[in-house]
């Protein structure tokens, strides 16, 4: 599996649609087996395609539009929102099932993101 998170220094970029770099981290057997940053085109079209170039299925960000999310759905890519926290601490809790926790979740963020968790 292929796992993209947008980043802001070393945390969790507050909104994909402007987020300048992604981590991606190809997972085997629920382990981090290599790790890349990917410097993310400015312009939207261009920006998918990176993401579906990488072969990233997964995608952990901060806040997304709608066009955006569901531009990326459409690409076949699962997108887990509003996410806030370290990038690290991010993706380890991904990986143990521990995404869902109110930690995890931008302000205001974790009643929707409850609601909808079988969306994602």
């Amino acid at each position: 599996m292929i796992i993209a998170l947008t980043r802001w220094g070393n945390r969790i970029s507050p909104l994909f649609d402007v987020a300048q770099e992604a981590l991606v981290v190809e997972i085997d057997r629920g382990r981090p087996v290599t790790w890349r940053r990917v410097k993310l085109d400015s312009a939207w079209p261009s920006r998918l395609e990176q993401l579906v170039r990488q072969g990233v299925e997964v995608l952990i960000c901060g806040g997304i539009s709608n066009f955006l999310y569901y531009q990326l759905v459409s690409r076949g890519i699962r997108v887990i929102p509003w996410v806030t926290g370290e990038v690290e601490e991010v993706l380890w809790a991904f990986l143990q099932g521990r995404l869902d926790q109110e930690n995890y979740s931008m302000p205001g963020c974790h009643r929707w993101r409850h609601r909808h968790r079988g969306r994602w």
